[in-house]
């Protein structure tokens, strides 16, 4: 079962991202989830270059 789900993780993940953009359109609605998903990745971004931008301020 694990050799499986390493060999299948990207598929399996996908699946299950997509069930859970499937609950927040029926529960939130079009507009809402969208917003959701927009400032979820607006703050990955800050979060990924964060340590970028603070080594540049340092320097």
């Amino acid at each position: 079962m694990k050799e499986f789900i390493k060999q299948h993780l990207p598929i399996l993940c996908g699946g299950a991202i997509g069930l859970l953009l499937a609950f927040c359109f029926l529960g939130l609605g079009f507009f809402k989830t969208i917003f959701v998903v927009v400032m979820l990745v607006l703050g990955g971004l800050f979060g990924y270059f964060w340590p970028v931008l603070k080594k540049l301020r340092d320097k």
